[in-house]
């Protein structure tokens, strides 16, 4: 092994397979670093676990919470919007085609499911008498609102929520796909859907 006359007072005493090592001490800027950790490690522990003078995490984000709360003011609970609401079927027909339009939007997913004309796809047939949710005005808007997520629903068809003006011209266009026969209707399943006993173009709530 070839050493240099430099390399020599750095020679090391142990030796393995012919390899010696040399002593070459660490920059001094990489022990300040170290020493700067371990110090900085041991305040962090006094400081936070030992003294507790640092606040913990929870009091962190109780803290934020206020602050929040402070700036913008304490969030106010929502109600139901379905029990909220007076639901109605609308027969004007400048609500009947604002509803077309939400229900033909594809940002909401109507017409991908129950289809462009409401015959039904891989959801429901909303044209004929049958139904598995029920057809008063606070039916079809609770299905609109809340969705049925373990049948591939999600709320407001998409998750997007829409205003209860909104659902209310999407129920006043559901109500009027009644009786409309759009060719290749999906069939009732029977042992899941009813009749409609009061009709979807009642006007109560």
């Amino acid at each position: 092994m070839k050493v240099f006359d430099d390399e020599k007072d750095k020679l090391l005493d142990h030796e393995y397979d012919g390899i010696r090592e040399l002593d070459n001490h660490k920059p001094v800027w990489w022990l300040w670093l170290f020493y700067f950790t371990i110090a900085f490690g041991v305040g962090y522990l006094l400081y936070y676990q030992v003294l507790g003078w640092g606040p913990t995490q929870h009091e962190e984000y109780q803290q934020e919470v206020a602050a929040a709360e402070a700036r913008f003011g304490t969030p106010e609970e929502e109600g139901d919007p379905v029990e909220e609401f007076s639901w109605t079927i609308s027969t004007d027909q400048e609500d009947i085609a604002a509803g077309k339009a939400l229900f033909d939007n594809p940002g909401q997913l109507c017409f991908t499911c129950h289809g462009n004309q409401g015959q039904g796809m891989v959801g429901p047939n909303l044209t004929d008498e049958y139904w598995m949710h029920g057809c008063t005005p606070r039916d079809i808007a609770a299905s609109i609102i809340n969705g049925y997520p373990d049948m591939g629903m999600l709320p407001y068809g998409s998750g997007t929520k829409l205003s209860n003006e909104q659902v209310q011209h999407l129920v006043s266009y559901i109500a009027s796909l009644q009786g409309t026969d759009p060719p290749d209707a999906k069939e009732a399943d029977m042992s899941r859907t009813q009749p409609c006993q009061e009709g979807p173009l009642s006007s109560g709530s």
